[in-house]
């Protein structure tokens, strides 16, 4: 290779590298004056995005480091937005969350700069799949938030209007309002059979609890012909990992069931206090070698869960068990990156420590809450306020 060739090769590295650089931004918030915002907007010609956020929301902070730097994320809102991060709790975000009828973070809210008015409005912690979706609907008049809402409450029961408000409400986690509605479209003429209503409702229908649980289940064979056996029976599965016994003992056989009716009898028995009982299940579940252990581990990882204001509430059998159990679930999962699980044994141990009542060769700090730093051990970032206390 020669010094031209080496020179051109050089270039086009340099080149590659900027373009990565470039496109690796997340969303360019705006921090000036909220008029300062509006006049760049009218501009621009473009919707005004404002994340709503607070300094002591987890779901806040993890879409600000793992959802808002995403590059698709950032090339989407940088487009089509000028995009603004306001704390609602300090200077102008104070009214203007008033202003939004801010109640919950994070919120995310669409304004046109023209009127000030809101045109979309959606919140919770998001993929960044669901985020860009969320743009988009911002983006399309037909499947902003405010003319869904306006044209369900007219009684507009168009299929497709139906389908969005479902999808919509589905994001904010409004199951009664995406049950209603869905049942509505049902009456109207759709069937669960389409293949556009099954994708709606294995997405946004939730719980054992409804009648299209019961559809599937009495006409199995045909779901699976349609949709797959794999599909249909992932559906099950994850809709009746909790509720009642009877109601799952009436359902079809499928795969996943005969697991999730073991853990609902041992949620059952530690409702009860029926810990012994409820051990020996789990006991017998971790040394099946046909049960797969990774799928016991993620159900595991809240049943042993050692949560502080009742871990002296619990008895010492208990506590010993979910001791026990938690070091199988550091030792074994395969996700050796869950900080969670390690985080939760150790919490554990030094639990069990503080226990001993022979304290003598305990170091003294594992004893006592610690003279400097943080004084609680958890996963709470450092980047966190408290969140406010409650005013009565």
């Amino acid at each position: 290779m020669n010094l031209k060739q080496v020179f051109v090769l050089l270039l086009l590295i340099c080149i590659g590298s900027a373009h990565l650089t470039l496109r690796a931004t997340g969303i360019e918030f705006n921090h000036g004056s909220w008029s300062e915002i509006v006049n760049k907007a009218k501009v621009e010609n473009k919707l005004i995005f404002i994340d709503f956020y607070t300094q002591w929301c987890g779901p806040c902070l993890n879409m600000a480091q793992n959802v808002f730097t995403q590059p698709e994320v950032g090339e989407f809102y940088n487009q089509n937005f000028v995009n603004a991060k306001i704390d609602a709790e300090h200077g102008e975000g104070r009214d203007l969350a008033k202003k939004y009828k801010i109640r919950f973070y994070p919120s995310y809210v669409f304004v046109d700069p023209a009127t000030c008015e809101a045109v979309h409005f959606s919140s919770s912690r998001q993929t960044a799949e669901e985020f860009i979706a969320t743009g988009q609907s911002a983006l399309t008049p037909a499947r902003r938030s405010f003319y869904l809402y306006d044209e369900y409450q007219k009684g507009n029961r168009d299929r497709q209007l139906l389908k969005d408000y479902i999808e919509y409400n589905a994001t904010i986690y409004q199951t009664d309002a995406v049950k209603k509605a869905f049942d509505e479209l049902i009456a109207g003429g759709a069937k669960l059979t389409e293949p556009d209503i099954w994708r709606l409702y294995c997405r946004t229908i939730t719980g054992m609890d409804n009648k299209y649980i019961k559809e599937v289940s009495e006409n199995y064979a045909q779901y699976c012909k349609l949709f797959g056996k794999d599909q249909v029976d992932a559906k099950l599965c994850k809709e009746t990992m909790n509720g009642d016994v009877a109601t799952l003992d009436s359902l079809c056989d499928f795969e996943g069931k005969s697991f999730n009716r073991t853990f609902i009898l041992i949620d059952d028995e530690l409702r009860e206090k029926k810990y012994e009982e409820a051990a020996a299940r789990i006991d017998a579940m971790i040394a099946d070698s046909t049960v797969n252990q990774q799928q016991v581990i993620e159900r595991l990882k809240f049943i042993a869960r050692l949560v502080p204001y009742n871990i002296n509430k619990i008895p010492e059998f208990w506590f010993n068990k979910c001791v026990e159990y938690l070091q199988y679930i550091a030792y074994n999962q395969y996700d050796r990156d869950d900080a969670f699980i390690h985080q939760s044994y150790a919490a554990a141990l030094e639990e069990v420590l503080r226990r001993q009542t022979d304290k003598s060769h305990i170091p003294a700090c594992v004893l006592s809450t610690p003279k400097y730093g943080k004084k609680t051990y958890s996963m709470r970032s450092n980047e966190l306020k408290p969140k406010p206390k409650m005013k009565h």
